[in-house]
């Protein structure tokens, strides 16, 4: 995900975010790098964590390499869908890459990045994984059936937090808006298309 300042983040398995660094470095491509300036309440979670500055790009573009204990997935393997080979899906407006490369990316299935950032929120009171939450809620447009189907087995306070954001989506959408579903999907007929973004189910 990138955030207001552009910070391209990935993920990687546990014990291995130096080994990706001096790897990545290795290859001259990308300089380590420290953080540029202070922290502040939406990039705190970024402190200690290893980054990367790439050094033929123009402008550089900056890559935090977090690992899989940070979102709590216990295997990387486990919540990733393999690369895109079918037609029919949906690749969200929020993601500014052509479908050929979208296409090659190993992403998150839905409900174990939603449980890892309730779960941070909940453990660390991360306010920006709760935003997080609430705009994977409202960009998804989640309702309480999903939430039953894929956070069964999820204990209570991490289920009620999710179930309050999924009641209260309509109250995000600002009065100047003309949406009608969520702050981020206009209508049932794009919620339709969202749906069949990969990992949703």
């Amino acid at each position: 995900m990138a955030d207001h300042e552009q910070d391209l983040e990935i993920c990687v398995p546990k014990s291995t975010a130096l080994t990706a660094v001096s790897f990545l470095c290795s290859t001259g491509l990308f300089d380590s790098c420290e953080p540029d300036g202070d922290f502040n309440n939406y990039t705190e979670y970024k402190r200690h964590v290893p980054r990367i500055r790439t050094t033929s790009w123009c402008p550089p573009q900056t890559i935090v390499i977090f690992t899989t204990a940070f979102f709590g997935f216990d295997s990387i393997e486990d919540v990733l869908i393999p690369p895109i080979s079918q037609p029919n899906i949906h690749i969200s407006k929020e993601i500014q890459l052509n479908w050929e490369d979208i296409a090659d990316l190993h992403l998150p299935r839905l409900a174990p990045l939603l449980k890892g950032l309730a779960r941070r929120f909940l453990d660390e009171r991360d306010d920006v994984a709760m935003i997080a939450v609430e705009q994977l809620v409202d960009g998804m447009d989640l309702d309480e059936a999903w939430v039953e189907r894929q956070l069964e087995g999820s204990d209570a306070a991490l289920v009620d937090l999710v179930v309050g954001l999924v009641r209260s989506k309509r109250s995000r959408i600002d009065y100047y808006m003309e949406n009608k579903t969520t702050c981020f999907v206009y209508d049932e007929e794009e919620a339709e298309r969202v749906r069949l973004i990969p990992g949703f189910e």
